[in-house]
């Protein structure tokens, strides 16, 4: 099936998944828009935490200002130090060693000149802080790519805040219906037309999600234009926008209703379907009890067991005939050939 998100669908578990679920609407994304895979995993990223990129793109070199000031100034002071210590004595070599304080300076001697050694390293910290700030830039440097992706790919995407609240429930009713009959058995063994569905949702999924978006953006227009006048001339003009729109959003309607008929046709096969795979089942076993029951009763009335049993298999399957017939007449009313084409 062609991929679709939502905030799930295959790859995009944002967002793109062929068994979407829930009851509130989904972002939905054109099935054939032209995305990357690099564009594919960040978009689904996002849609699993949305909070993951709500920055702004800002120079990558800025990202490493913070670091490369207290890192540098760090790495002037242990290097201020090191020259400090390294010129420093204390104690005089000449002087007598047997006495206190001759013993004291000795002592802070080698204790500054430990710290010059330790000290010496600061050329190897100058290399750690530049390795870090490149670390950082580059970082931000993908952070900005991935949020150009993000941009570039909102024009394929229909979110639930673009749509008004009378509107948002439409797409999830028909997300709901579409996982009806694509989980249905009937489905997944070929009973129906598999390859059309799986080709036709999506794009039916975004159509109703795009003419949804039209609705609702003419609609919130609509809206902050005053309802009331005295003008007989504009409150006509008015009445008709507001028939207008609400002709638009029951056409939708109707192809959402389309779709669930298609998907309450789906459930009704399956549920017959499944007493056929019962009866089928009953039936393999059958053959050693009516055997059995031949022998122990007179021959008409084992041959009218048997016609009993058979005439229950064949309603049952001649129920599951009909009602996978109307599955498929209900497919042609929610699934038009060029949606497919």
């Amino acid at each position: 099936m062609a991929e679709r998100v939502v905030f799930v669908q295959g790859e995009e578990a944002v967002a793109e998944s062929k068994k979407p679920a829930g009851s509130t609407m989904c972002p939905v994304l054109d099935p054939d828009a032209e995305l990357s895979d690099a564009t594919r995993k960040v978009l689904r990223q996002a849609l699993e935490d949305p909070r993951r990129y709500v920055g702004r793109l800002t120079n990558p070199l800025w990202a490493a200002v913070p670091l490369l000031t207290r890192g540098g100034a760090g790495v002037a002071a242990a290097a201020v130090a090191w020259w400090w210590t390294g010129s420093l004595e204390i104690a005089d070599p000449a002087a007598d060693s047997s006495t206190l304080g001759s013993t004291l300076d000795r002592k802070l001697q080698e204790a500054v000149d430990l710290a010059h050694t330790l000290l010496s390293v600061w050329p190897l910290a100058v290399g750690v802080v530049a390795v870090l700030c490149a670390g950082l830039i580059a970082d931000r440097a993908l952070y900005n790519r991935q949020l150009r992706r993000l941009a570039a790919v909102q024009q394929h995407l229909v979110h639930p805040k673009d749509l008004t609240a009378d509107a948002q429930e439409l797409p999830a009713q028909a997300r709901r219906a579409m996982t009806a009959v694509l989980d249905s058995r009937v489905h997944h063994e070929k009973w129906l037309d598999a390859h059309r569905n799986e080709a036709a949702f999506p794009r039916q999924e975004w159509a109703i999600a795009q003419d949804l978006q039209d609705y609702s953006r003419v609609a919130r227009k609509d809206q902050r234009v005053p309802q009331e006048t005295d003008n007989a001339a504009v409150a006509e003009l008015l009445a008709a926008r507001r028939g207008v729109l609400a002709t638009s959003l029951h056409g939708i309607e109707r192809r959402v209703a389309a779709l669930e008929a298609y998907a309450s046709q789906v459930t009704e096969a399956d549920a017959r379907y499944a007493e056929v795979r019962e009866i089928e089942r009953l039936d393999a076993g059958s053959d050693e009890l009516l055997d059995l029951l031949a022998r122990t009763v007179a021959d008409d009335l084992a041959v009218a067991e048997i016609d009993r049993l058979t005439g229950e298999a064949a309603v049952v399957a001649s129920t599951f005939t009909k009602a996978l017939e109307s599955a498929k007449q209900a497919a042609a009313a929610a699934l038009p050939l060029q949606d497919v084409a």
